[in-house]
C-alpha cells in the first residue's frame, strides 16, 4: 500500500513537468538584436530679432566691484545708472585673465577652451572654441578689438583686426576712436589694463589703484563723447565688465574678492538704472553680445543672454 502511494506521486509530479523541447543542432541562437537607440533631438539655437546695435564689449583688468563706490567715475556711473548692472557677477577659476576673457568670448568656462595658462606662449596657439568674433565675422558682420596686453593675441584669430596698444587706457580708447569713425566696426572689444597694472605693483584697493580707476573713467568718457558726435551711441549697446578682481597685490584665487566682478549693460531704450535679477557669470557676455547683433547663438554654450536688455526683441528658434 505504501508502495502504490509512492508510485502515485511520482506519476503525478512527472506529469506536471513542461515538455522537452527538441534538441537543437548547430551554432548557439543568436543574441537579441540591440534596442534601436533613441533618436535625439536636433540641436537648436536661438537668436534675437532687434534692430542693428553696435556693441562694444569693454573690460576694465582686474576692477572690483567695491572700487565704484570708492573712486570717483561719472562716466560709470552714468552707465549704470541708467542701465542694467550687477555687483555680484562671477568670474571663472582660475580667476586670471586669459582664461577670464577666453569664456568671456567663447560663451564656455576654461574646461571647454582649454586656455588655462596666463601668458604670451605663441606656441600653445591659439584658442580653439569659436569665439564671438569669428562668428560674427561668419554673418560679415565687421569686427575690431583693441588690447593693452599682448597675450591676448591667443584669444583672436588673423582673420581679425587686433591691435596691442602696450599704453595706457587713454592712448587705447584713442586709437580706437580713431578706427571705428573710419571703420564702423559693429563689434567692439576693448581691454584696459591700467587697474590691473597698479593692483600688482600697489595693492588692491590702495589710492594708487582707485586713481588708475579714476583715469580709465576718464578715457571712457572720451569713447562715450566720440561715439556721441559720431551719432552711434544711440544705437550701441555697452558691456562693460572685468576679467577678475583681486586682493593684495593677486588674484587667481576662488577668494570671492578675485572672483566677484562688475557687469554692466546700457543702450538707449533702457529708461532707468536697475539691478539684474538674474546671476551673472563672465560667458554670459559673449550671448549677450550675440543677441544684440541679431546673431544665432550655439545650443551648446554655457553663457545665456541678459533677456532683461531687450524686452522688445523677438526671440526665434532655429533648427539646423
Amino acid at each position: 500500500m505504501r508502495l502504490e502511494f509512492w508510485l502515485f506521486l511520482l506519476f503525478v509530479a512527472l506529469g506536471s513537468l513542461p515538455p522537452l523541447s527538441p534538441a537543437r543542432s548547430g551554432s548557439p541562437p543568436a543574441p537579441p538584436p540591440p534596442p534601436t537607440p533613441p533618436q535625439l533631438p536636433p540641436k537648436i539655437s536661438q537668436h534675437f530679432t532687434v534692430k542693428d546695435y553696435f556693441v562694444f564689449i569693454i573690460v576694465i583688468d582686474g576692477l572690483r566691484p567695491d572700487a565704484l563706490q570708492r573712486a570717483q567715475t561719472p562716466n560709470l556711473d552714468r552707465l549704470w545708472q541708467s542701465g542694467l548692472y550687477s555687483w555680484t557677477a562671477q568670474t571663472v577659476m582660475p580667476s586670471l585673465t586669459l582664461p577670464a576673457i577666453a569664456s568671456l568670448l567663447s560663451g564656455v568656462p576654461p574646461e571647454r577652451h582649454r586656455i588655462l595658462w596666463n601668458h604670451w606662449a605663441p606656441e600653445l596657439g591659439r584658442i580653439s572654441v569659436p569665439t564671438i568674433f569669428e562668428i560674427a565675422q561668419s554673418e560679415n558682420i565687421p569686427t575690431v578689438a583693441f588690447v593693452s596686453k599682448r597675450k591676448l593675441e591667443h584669444l583672436f584669430h588673423p582673420q581679425t583686426p587686433l591691435f596691442v596698444v602696450n599704453n595706457d587706457a587713454k592712448r587705447v580708447i584713442e586709437e580706437a576712436v580713431q578706427y571705428i569713425a573710419e571703420h564702423r566696426p559693429r563689434l567692439v572689444f576693448l581691454h584696459l589694463s591700467d587697474v590691473d597694472d597698479a593692483g600688482h605693483r600697489y595693492g588692491w584697493m590702495t589710492v594708487r589703484q582707485l586713481q588708475a580707476v579714476e583715469r580709465v573713467d576718464e578715457a571712457l568718457g572720451l569713447l562715450l563723447e566720440n561715439l556721441e558726435d559720431l551719432k552711434i551711441l544711440n544705437d550701441s549697446v555697452l558691456i562693460v565688465t572685468a576679467d577678475h578682481g583681486g586682493h593684495g597685490r593677486i588674484h587667481g584665487t576662488d577668494d570671492p574678492r578675485d572672483m566677484t566682478i562688475p557687469w554692466i549693460l546700457w543702450t538707449a531704450e533702457i529708461e532707468s538704472g536697475r539691478e539684474l535679477t538674474q546671476p551673472i557669470r563672465i560667458y554670459d557676455t559673449a550671448a549677450t553680445a550675440l543677441a544684440a547683433l541679431g546673431v544665432a547663438i550655439p545650443s551648446d554654450w554655457l553663457g545665456i543672454p541678459v533677456f532683461e536688455a531687450f524686452p522688445k526683441a523677438t526671440l526665434q528658434t532655429e533648427h539646423p
